[in-house]
């Protein structure tokens, strides 16, 4: 019967994952030769080398290659029985950044879920656009982050949450038909995000298919002024449809239909691959459920 352990599965993970003992000791906050101990006692477990050894260094070899997703599968799996234990088990603060269209309508649910089933785990929560929250995230300010086109990055998971519905959103009070054109907009005052945001590249591509660039487009940081603004009959915007209903029941904005059609976009939860803190598992999980009861993203 084989005597494999979890201690020699995590630092043949880590070794993989991170390129070095070195790097793994550090990851596990062991010392190296523990490390490497490990490693040679898993290969005698298994009947394999796992890795080459290059020089002073090491390398996975085909064998380890094939192992490794089974290795990471065996260790999810492992956390996700601690996680399901008992919420104990998730604590401690978690810096997380959201895009500000996504977090206007679904932060409030999240916040109140988790309270519910993680009554010690503390976020701390960054809103802006998601051209703003990436950097930060890259640079090791935040833990996670949901992103509107996320830019995939070595080292860093993207899981695909669904799209983002967004539309041309007008004050009540202005004539305007019900499917608009680039032609029928052009001349009328707009305002979005700054340049470099997902929300000006819309704007702009939109009107660019047709050729012809809208005579005044002001720009504004946050999405919920933009709303504000249209509701106060200042000028039309192009934020996630979700964002219309309050308006919608309240008679102040229109919904417009746009030909052509502003495309959906995708939405991610995106973190460092070396992280699979409790922690995160449980946010993502919680996001992933409020998702499901709102209805909030197509698939």
């Amino acid at each position: 019967m084989s005597r494999v352990t979890l201690a020699q599965l995590e630092a043949f993970y880590w070794v993989a994952s991170l390129g070095s003992v070195e790097s793994a000791a550090q990851r596990l906050n062991l010392s190296q030769p523990t490390i490497s101990l490990r490693l040679k006692a898993l290969e005698e477990e298994v009947g394999l080398l796992l890795f080459d050894r290059v020089g002073r260094g090491i390398r996975l070899s085909l064998d380890g290659q094939a192992l490794l997703p089974n290795a990471r599968r065996i260790l999810d799996n492992v956390q996700d029985f601690i996680s399901d234990a008992g919420t104990s088990q998730v604590r401690g603060r978690i810096r997380v950044g959201m895009a500000e269209g996504f977090a206007f309508i679904c932060l409030a649910p999240i916040l109140e879920l988790l309270h519910k089933n993680y009554p010690e785990l503390q976020p701390e929560c960054v809103i802006a656009t998601s051209s703003s929250i990436e950097p930060d995230l890259h640079d090791h300010k935040l833990d996670l982050a949901f992103l509107v086109n996320a830019t995939e990055r070595e080292n860093f998971t993207l899981i695909p949450l669904g799209a983002q519905e967004t539309g041309w959103v007008a004050p009540i009070s202005w004539d305007l038909p019900e499917t608009v054109s680039p032609q029928d907009l052009a001349r009328l005052p707009i305002i979005c995000n700054p340049q470099g945001s997902i929300n000006y590249w819309q704007v702009k591509s939109w009107f660019a298919a047709a050729g012809i660039l809208p005579a005044r487009l002001d720009t504004c940081s946050s999405v919920a002024m933009l709303a504000h603004l249209v509701s106060k009959g200042s000028a039309l915007a192009i934020f996630p449809s979700k964002m219309v209903e309050v308006g919608l029941t309240a008679g102040r904005v229109r919904l417009l239909q746009a030909s052509p059609r502003i495309e959906d976009v995708p939405i991610y939860a995106v973190f460092r691959a070396d992280n699979q803190s409790a922690a995160l598992k449980a946010f993502i999980k919680t996001v992933h459920q409020v998702l499901a009861e709102m209805d909030y993203l197509h698939r």
